[in-house]
């Protein structure tokens, strides 16, 4: 259910923006860096681990999604722009640990199947 609404909030995310400034209109935007932006990334992960990690009910996922989300951390801290980064590319590594899942259920099942067919 959570995974339906990360996808509404990254849909949400893509639409486009029609905004017009001024030629001499200017903007104050503090850049984050060193400990403050080392502080909001790891809330930034802890929120967006926690949230999948509740609606994950197979308790065996949680390992791999953990591991997921500090590969998408590492790949984001070699960008420019870590905090915009991360939230994608973890939602990409999350849907990936459950489609593995998804497929080893599927190779599991076959396999009982054609060990019944060839017992019996």
């Amino acid at each position: 259910m959570r995974s339906k609404q990360m996808k509404k909030k990254v849909k949400d995310m893509k639409r486009k923006l029609n905004a017009y400034f001024e030629p001499d209109e200017e903007f104050e935007a503090p850049l984050l860096a060193g400990e403050p932006l080392k502080e909001r990334f790891t809330e930034l992960h802890e929120a967006l681990v926690s949230d999948v990690l509740v609606s994950t009910e197979t308790l065996a996922l949680h390992a791999p999604v953990k591991h997921a989300a500090n590969e998408a951390a590492g790949l984001a801290w070699t960008t420019a722009f870590p905090l915009l980064v991360f939230p994608l590319l973890f939602t990409e590594k999350v849907e990936t640990v459950r489609q593995r899942d998804e497929r080893g259920r599927r190779i599991k099942a076959k396999s009982a199947e054609l060990m019944v067919e060839a017992v019996v």
